[in-house]
């Protein structure tokens, strides 16, 4: 099948018009940080849109809005800035506190549908610091719809009735397969269970009545109409919906029980492209399933209360639209994008106080965002050329997957959202230098390679079948490598975890059982020496008896007849039965010191027994940690393969690349 870079779709908007230039009006006197060039005058820079949140305080005391491009930043007495001077940032566009939820959309993202109708791919980002208003933005309320809700009204009131069932699905590397009956029934019976499930089931109804306010309020809104005909043409719609929490990468539309551990995505590479193994796409034939879908998704988010905001998502969320089109007439198809990406809230520890879990988010966070920084401002220095230059896209999940927008295969905006608050002056300071390095960021439109292998044969001739085999092999090895150094970057990351679970787990349960053998031993001990103490009481009472017993006859005799005498009632008999019980006396007395001494031999045996216990668990701990030192000595093999892989995939890109100047001389 012919792959086609366009969908044959041909939409049009008469409500938008082309945007003219921004003016530059700028006071004298202060500190520019980025240059005046607007980037809608420029479509090789990153376009980055300004939106200030509406609170109570006065806007004016820290920024001043010059126009619809400037804004002047005067910080406070108190403010912990390097230097107190103003500051000057530039933006495509900025939207002040009185912009409503209608004016981004119109001004920002309705040309960017329009244009997803017709073929491109586009990318929506989101940043800011917490409690910003970034979630405001992109979800919204009944009230005030946000950008999604709008994109997707926007999108389903513009083409034309999609089908009960698809048709056609898309697969995560860009191209189509065609659906089986059972198939369709499978596509067909994963949105039924996705949004009829009794975890979500109680949230529906009102998520359906949320949407329907919505629609109320958007139905007057003007939307594009499709100019071509789309009689023989198969129309899809696909979400998918994905979460970046921690570095790691789930999937926020599979239903499990909240007690089963959430199951981890890794990323693949297909043409040097990143995508997401295994993410679930959807099937929607309507806004309203498109908007209850992102719903269930947003249940699933990390959310954490934090300092700055009670409900802070601790995560990247990227919201995926796929429109598919097929004509099995023309034997053409395609797959367009539009990606919604609502970054994590950018905070610092001494504003959110974080701890633990939190602190270890916020680390993350932090780190994708410092990553993304590097990368476009790589992306800025090498003017237009990123090849000329090392960029660190795989030090981060966000950059990778970003990748192919930033390096301007597909269009990229982000819309920065600050509060102007005084007491987070400091954090949106930082947000706005982001924006800066961004804005000032040229990057090499490059067009998608849509030209096939007759069109090479026919244009030139001296491109022969072999050496377009001979690429393609070298393509396919390159993508092989890339993908299993993921792999291999993931299992090291997965097999870290799980080592430093197993040290744990072994550790504790060595000192619990080494405590319970403690602890048995001394209270064994304990009543040893008890039983010891006890028979020392009796000896010492049974030698006073037998001292009493030894004294001499002429002294028995005179106690005698003195005991007689005073006692005159008592007969010889009875002193023979205490003569008798003296003796019985005696008798247990041995047996007590029989008794005394077998103990002795316990007390030996069992401080013996401890002694081999204590042995026994220093052995133990020397295999463990032998255990763990070869489980590190794998790692490190490990992560030697991923240095030759690393190794020997450079060596292929560049004899790819001889070749290919070879191939151009």
């Amino acid at each position: 099948m012919e792959r086609r870079a366009n969908s044959k779709l041909h939409a049009c908007d008469l409500s938008i018009l082309t945007c003219g230039p921004y003016g530059n009006n700028i006071p004298n006197g202060v500190q520019h940080s980025s240059s005046s060039t607007c980037i809608e005058q420029n479509k090789n820079q990153i376009h980055v849109y300004l939106r200030v949140k509406k609170i109570d305080a006065a806007i004016e005391e820290l920024y001043d809005i010059c126009d619809d491009n400037t804004l002047i930043c005067k910080p406070p007495a108190d403010a912990h800035c390097m230097r107190r001077l103003k500051k000057v940032f530039k933006f495509s566009k900025i939207f002040g506190p009185d912009a409503n939820q209608s004016d981004i959309f119109n001004n920002i993202v309705k040309r960017k549908v329009l244009s997803f109708i017709n073929g491109s791919n586009c990318n929506l980002l989101t940043y800011g610091v917490s409690a910003s208003g970034k979630t405001y933005t992109i979800v919204g309320t009944p009230d005030q719809p946000g950008l999604i809700p709008r994109a997707l009204e926007y999108l389903f009131r513009t083409l034309p009735p999609l089908p009960e069932v698809p048709h056609v699905k898309p697969t995560a590397l860009g191209e189509t397969i065609y659906l089986s009956d059972s198939q369709k029934q499978v596509e067909k019976d994963a949105n039924h269970v996705l949004l009829t499930i009794s975890a979500f089931n109680s949230y529906r109804k009102q998520h359906i009545q949320t949407y329907r306010v919505m629609q109320e309020r958007l139905s007057d809104e003007p939307v594009a109409e499709i100019l071509s005909d789309a009689t023989n043409i198969s129309l899809g719609v696909w979400v998918s919906f994905a979460e970046i929490y921690n570095e790691c990468i789930y999937d926020l539309l599979i239903f499990k029980p909240t007690a089963q551990k959430r199951k981890r995505l890794a990323l693949g590479y297909y043409k040097g492209d990143a995508y997401i193994k295994d993410l679930t796409s959807i099937y929607v034939k309507s806004s309203s399933q498109a908007y209850q879908i992102l719903q269930y998704g947003l249940h699933k988010l990390k959310y954490a209360a934090t300092s700055l905001n009670d409900h802070s998502s601790r995560s990247h969320f990227i919201f995926t639209l796929k429109l598919v089109f097929s004509s099995s007439a023309q034997e053409a198809y395609s797959v367009n994008t539009f990606t919604f990406c609502d970054l994590a809230g950018s905070e610092r520890f001494k504003k959110t106080q974080n701890l633990g879990i939190r602190l270890n988010e916020s680390a993350k966070i932090n780190t994708s965002f410092a990553v993304l920084g590097r990368c476009i401002e790589l992306i800025r220095k090498s003017k237009g050329c990123p090849s000329s230059i090392v960029i660190p896209f795989r030090e981060s999940k966000l950059t990778q997957i970003l990748q192919k927008a930033l390096l301007g295969y597909e269009t990229i905006s982000m819309i920065i959202n600050i509060s102007p608050a005084k007491d987070m002056f400091d954090e949106t300071q930082h947000v706005l230098h982001f924006s800066a390095i961004a804005k000032d960021a040229k990057i090499d439109q490059q067009p998608i390679a849509t030209t096939t292998f007759s069109d090479y044969i026919e244009n030139d001739n001296s491109f022969s079948a072999i050496m377009l085999e001979e690429e393609a092999l070298q393509n396919s090895r390159i993508d092989e490598l890339e993908t299993r150094i993921a792999e291999l970057i993931e299992n090291i990351e997965q097999q870290k975890v799980h080592n430093k679970e197993e040290r744990e787990y072994i550790m504790a349960t060595y000192k619990k059982h080494l405590a319970a053998a403690h602890e048995y031993w001394e209270n064994r001990c304990r009543k040893l020496e008890q039983i010891v103490d006890m028979n020392r009481l009796d000896r010492k009472k049974i030698t006073t008896i037998n001292l009493d017993s030894s004294l001499s006859s002429d002294e028995e005799n005179k106690n005698q007849a003195y005991f007689d005498k005073k006692n005159p009632n008592i007969s010889r008999s009875s002193l023979a039965d205490l003569q008798g019980e003296l003796v019985e006396l005696k008798r247990q007395h041995r047996m007590k010191d029989a008794e005394i001494d077998q103990l002795l031999i316990d007390k030996s045996d069992l401080e013996k027994a401890i002694k081999d216990t204590k042995a026994a668990h220093a052995n133990l701990e020397m295999e463990c940690k032998a255990v763990i030192k070869n489980l590190q000595n794998e790692v490190d093999n490990r992560q030697n393969i991923i240095n030759t892989l690393s190794f020997t995939y450079e060596n292929y890109s560049i004899w790819v690349d001889d070749e290919y100047e070879q191939i151009l001389k």
